[in-house]
């Protein structure tokens, strides 16, 4: 056990715990990861069965890599931990006893993401004849979703009960069930059926928990449920990094683990990521939050660092202006694009920030994108292939029947959904009994005509990676992509590309017969979120929301728009609680830097059309080191330019011309004949810098 000499006191403490619950309370970059992988490690090497060990993180990324570390410790029979997700682990729990509750769940059930699940709503609304124009879909998934979590207790409207009513019925009717259902209906199983709970309290000799600070109230009680007869619950977070309050993250988990629990408490407070500077300052912001179950001051042996640069402009616009020169000189430093982020409060403020990078000519981008997984072509892909694999699928079938067109259009789709509910039969069956005119029953029997044929392949088929090439060749759907000759067909395409390594790659994970190994792939992508994006680009400036980025880190970070009512927001000014968690999430951003950190605001901000006063953020002053840093480390730049005299420009009308002069914001040009010099903002979208 070599790897026990790598851990600092603190880690080793944790790691060498006797037993019975405990509280590790892991500040930013203080070795989490680490110490949980190595207390699974411990555990196995003391003797304790893998099979008997649960752990349990939120992302698929993090129990993977988390599985490798612990399989390259302690050998190959580590593959047995329970190392799930919750949802995962909820799946798992749910494959083996859904039959057991009173819903007519069978252990074949179909997990549907967010966006199937808006449109199974949008679907509700118009067979309750409700006008759709009077919902969002969006506001009302998400109602549900609070209510089935029991963070909301009723809902305001009667019409917005019945559409609930009726999404909950479809699901069930159509053996469908969502990410709320997975965490609900294993949470009843475990409260409410003793033999499952005994089984399962007697299942694990430990309970191990990565992102404790994360949890809801649920998942808490699931916890609480597993861990109450051995009480090994062994639990990693850090209380000031909680801010997925929106998510349903429930803060107060923390205090009442340590209350039900009685549990000891551990904490890592050395830190391997930053410089001290930006550790003091992170530690004297998080100073004023008056409720935290757990203090700590982070330390690094990284030295003082580099001061903390803060940074006042007159204008949004300046504000955006100075970041690129920042950056252009930090580059010219020696440091790479892939060095920096850029953080803001919400994605709506990148825009300005795109705007600058994409004149100055700085790659970029924007972090946490479209999740590969919600991608129109990908889902219409595995819509295909679930219903190839199961002909019940209605909810998917009706997603690719006219995909590529087949002229089958919404009215001929609700005559076949009719004559399947009609008949109690699914509405793959039902194409060769109803009725249509023309041209939409021929389609609709092509339509079936292709599903059985992928259906023959698949039997026919061993391996996943055979999948995709059938797939794309019988469906049509490559070739409609190569007709539309649009500027994102070659990325839908590549898209589809990427899907066939997807599969590739299930047959080195999964075991079994094709169909046992499709099934689990197909689990594994329901079970995928934005969580689980990894960034492959290389050498690009970062833009991202504070929430993407946290657990990643960066060496230089620009926390930017930092002003009163942005951030903190509005609604935080007017709570004392959302406050807190604003101020936890400056406590991240501020966490990600690594050797320097950048602060900024502007005086003067358009904001939804109009032009509004700035006002800097409290968390400027609460973080600033008056004491630490001398007065002059402190930036205050009077005037930031995109352009300066002597650059070249390129211009969509007057063509290239070099900069005589620039004041304030407006920049004297001196452009080819007939155009000659042109006083111009040097905000324009119509300039762009070039290179000499």
């Amino acid at each position: 056990m070599n790897w026990l000499a790598t851990l600092n006191e603190s880690q080793l403490q944790a790691v060498i715990h006797p037993g019975g619950p405990l509280f590790v309370v892991a500040g930013a970059g203080t070795g989490k990861t680490r110490t949980l992988t190595a207390k699974i490690a411990y555990l196995i090497m003391q003797g304790v069965k893998p099979g008997r060990i649960l752990a349990v993180t939120f992302t698929n990324k993090a129990a993977r890599e988390m599985k490798e570390r612990v399989i390259d410790m302690t050998g190959p029979h580590a593959m047995d931990v329970w190392l799930y997700t919750f949802h995962a682990f909820g799946l798992q729990i749910l494959r083996r006893h859904i039959a057991e509750l009173p819903y007519g769940y069978k252990a074949s059930f179909t997990v549907i993401d967010e966006d199937d699940g808006k449109k199974i709503v949008s679907d509700v609304i118009k067979d309750l004849g409700f006008d759709s124009k009077m919902f969002s879909v969006k506001a009302l998934k998400s109602l549900i979703s609070l209510f089935k979590s029991n963070r909301m207790e009723e809902f305001e409207r009667s019409d917005e009960e019945k559409i609930y009513k009726g999404y909950q019925t479809y699901l069930r009717e159509n053996q469908l069930i969502d990410f709320d259902d997975l965490l609900i209906y294993t949470l009843e199983l475990l409260t409410d059926y003793k033999e499952i709970r005994v089984l399962y309290q007697h299942r694990f000799d430990h309970v191990l928990v990565d992102e404790f600070q994360d949890t809801d109230v649920i998942q808490y009680k699931i916890l609480k449920i597993l861990g109450e007869v051995h009480k090994n619950l062994f639990v990693v977070g850090d209380p000031d990094q909680s801010i997925y309050g929106f998510r349903g993250a429930n803060y107060n988990n923390s205090k009442l683990f340590l209350k039900d629990f009685n549990a000891q408490e551990v904490v890592l407070d050395k830190n391997y990521r930053s410089t001290n500077l930006i550790l003091n300052a992170a530690n004297k912001l998080i100073a004023n939050n008056f409720n935290r179950p757990s203090e700590k001051n982070l330390q690094s042996d990284l030295g003082q660092g580099e001061p903390i640069v803060y940074n006042k402009e007159q204008s949004d616009y300046q504000e955006t202006f100075y970041v690129v020169n920042q950056i252009n000189q930090l580059i010219r430093k020696g440091y790479q694009y892939d060095d920096i982020a850029i953080l803001y409060r919400n994605n709506a403020l990148s825009r300005l920030f795109e705007d600058a990078l994409i004149k100055d000519g700085i790659p970029y981008i924007i972090y946490g994108g479209i999740s590969f997984y919600q991608r129109r072509e990908i889902k219409d892909a595995l819509a295909y292939i679930r219903v190839a694999n199961d002909h019940s699928q209605d909810f998917y079938l009706k997603r690719i029947v006219n995909v590529p067109k087949r002229s089958i259009g919404l009215v001929s789709v609700r005559k076949l959904e009719d004559t399947a509910r009609h008949l109690g039969i699914s509405m793959f069956d039902a194409i060769d009994f109803v009725i249509l005119r023309g041209q939409a029953k021929e389609s609709l029997l092509k339509f079936k005509q292709i599903i059985l044929d992928l259906k023959e392949a698949f039997d026919e088929m061993e391996d996943l990676y055979q999948l995709m090439p059938v797939l794309m060749s019988k469906t049509g759907y490559m070739d409609m992509l190569k007709l539309e000759d649009s500027e994102s067909s070659e990325d839908r395409m590549d898209n589809l590309k990427e899907l066939q390594s997807v599969f590739t790659r299930g047959d080195v994970y999964y075991e079994g017969t094709f169909y046992e190994k499709l099934n689990q792939q197909l689990d594994q992508i329901a079970l995928y979120s934005d969580l689980d994006q990894d960034v492959t680009e290389d050498n690009h400036v970062k833009l991202a929301t504070y929430h993407q980025v946290k657990g990643l880190e960066f060496k230089i970070v620009f926390m930017v728009v930092l002003e009163e009512g942005i951030f903190p927001n509005d609604r935080a000014l007017m709570s004392t609680y959302e406050l807190e968690e604003e101020r936890r999430v400056a406590y991240v951003g501020i966490t990600r830097a690594k050797e320097r950190l950048y602060m900024t605001y502007a005086e003067r901000r358009m904001v939804y059309g109009q032009t509004k006063m700035g006002y800097p953020s409290r968390f400027l002053k609460e973080s600033r080191l008056n004491t630490d840093v001398p007065k002059e480390h402190v930036t205050y730049a009077k005037e930031s330019h995109l352009l300066k005299t002597g650059d070249h420009v390129d211009h969509q009308v007057f063509g290239r011309g070099v900069v005589v002069s620039v004041d304030q914001d407006i920049a004297t040009i001196a452009f080819a004949m007939p155009y000659g010099i042109k006083n111009l903002l040097e905000s324009h979208p119509a300039i762009k810098k070039v290179k000499k």
